[in-house]
């Protein structure tokens, strides 16, 4: 991570990561695996066959992958960043 790169994690990192994980994980990861869920749901009801189950248990189980994936995404890339960020960099030395 290069000195202009550690300045703009330290902007995000401020905000907390709380913020990050619903921001990055959740809106930027989560969302759009819901809606290819969801499409890929609506295709197998209409062109395959109705689901057994009652529709609050496939909207339930829908939710959970979504949220679940989109946090631990967002948790992931965090402590990526901070690792990153925590290393020395060759820019450190000339500073």
């Amino acid at each position: 991570m290069t000195q202009t790169e550690k300045q703009a994690w330290e902007q995000i990192r401020t905000k907390g990561r709380d913020r990050f994980i619903v921001r990055e994980g959740l809106l930027r990861r989560g969302v759009p695996l819901g809606v290819l869920l969801g499409l890929f749901q609506i295709v197998r009801v209409v062109f395959f066959h109705p689901s057994e189950a009652p529709l609050l248990s496939i909207f339930a189980s829908w939710a959970f992958v979504t949220v679940g994936f989109g946090a631990t995404m967002g948790l992931h890339y965090w402590q990526h960043s901070e690792r990153d960020y925590l290393k020395p960099t060759e820019d450190d030395d000339v500073a």
